[in-house]
């Protein structure tokens, strides 16, 4: 006798072997951070917050200009994994930039971002373009480096090798002039705090 016969009939219909696995990957069950692809080059921090901060359990966001290009990438965190989860699947596919067509691409993220220290701010934006300048309206936060530290991300934008989202040291600390490559530079010497304070 085969699976189908002892199956439903709605459920025959569906072959056995690919069944929607809400949990395919048990690292990631906790996850409450959303990796989300499918943005236009021009999108804006706010648009992010307002397309997510009326979901529930919404905590806050980063976008990120990944520097391949114009390419930019957003993470949002909720407080709750089922939170992430609902979010993931309504808003997963909607088009986002109707001149384009685009549609996002939502997925939960490797692993859970970190809020940022001094708390208050509900999204930020990392920009690792190189071309980017001071002085560019167009982006809050352009140009603020050290973000990458909060959000416990390496300088090329990966997680540290241990696997637990945090940074054994801040990124950005190693000085190329300077012949011992733990000293800060000058300018950052006296700015620079630790977050495991």
């Amino acid at each position: 006798m085969s699976l189908s016969h002892r199956l439903p009939p709605a459920a025959a219909a569906v072959d056995p072997y690919y069944v929607y696995a809400p949990h395919p990957d048990p690292q990631r069950q906790g996850v409450l951070t959303l990796f989300v692809a499918g943005l236009p080059d021009d999108v804006k921090p706010r648009e992010i917050h307002n397309l997510f901060s009326h979901r529930p359990a919404f905590d806050h966001c980063l976008l990120e200009y990944t520097g391949r290009g114009n390419q930019v990438v957003a993470f949002v965190t909720f407080f709750t994994h089922e939170a992430a989860l609902s979010a993931m699947t309504s808003l997963n596919g909607t088009i986002f930039d109707p001149e384009t067509g685009d549609r996002l691409h939502i997925e939960l993220a490797k692993s859970t971002s970190r809020r940022p220290r001094g708390g208050g701010e509900v999204y930020r934006v990392i920009d690792k373009r190189a071309n980017k300048t001071e002085g560019n309206a167009d982006n809050e936060n352009v140009g603020d480096e050290g973000d990458e530290e909060v959000w416990g991300e390496d300088e090329d934008g990966g997680n540290d090798d241990n696997g637990d989202g945090e940074s054994d040291e801040p990124s950005g600390t190693e000085n190329e002039n300077s012949s011992d490559k733990n000293e800060l530079p000058a300018d950052q010497r006296l700015t620079r705090t630790s977050y495991y304070t």
